[in-house]
């Protein structure tokens, strides 16, 4: 199954690792390394099993919206 993330983008339900808001992953400087590369626009990046990063201008929470996970594997929170 794919996820659909925004700007035509499909990415694989089975090699994505997470779906992360650009916002949250801002606070800690731990983070930096995953917003290389990113335009002032995007507010989600992708993660997959290899590593591989794609950001797109699609709210993370729109698009864990548009897939189906059990409760149990969800991990977020938004305050």
């Amino acid at each position: 199954m794919f996820i659909h993330i925004g700007n035509n983008i499909l990415i694989s339900d089975h090699k994505c690792v997470g779906i992360f808001n650009i916002e949250t992953l801002k606070l800690s400087d731990d983070n930096q390394w995953m917003l290389d590369k990113i335009s002032e626009n995007d507010k989600m990046i992708s993660l997959d099993i290899d590593n591989n990063k794609v950001a797109s201008e699609v709210s993370s929470f729109t698009i864990m919206k548009r897939i189906t996970i059990k409760e149990d594997e969800l991990f977020w929170s938004r305050k």
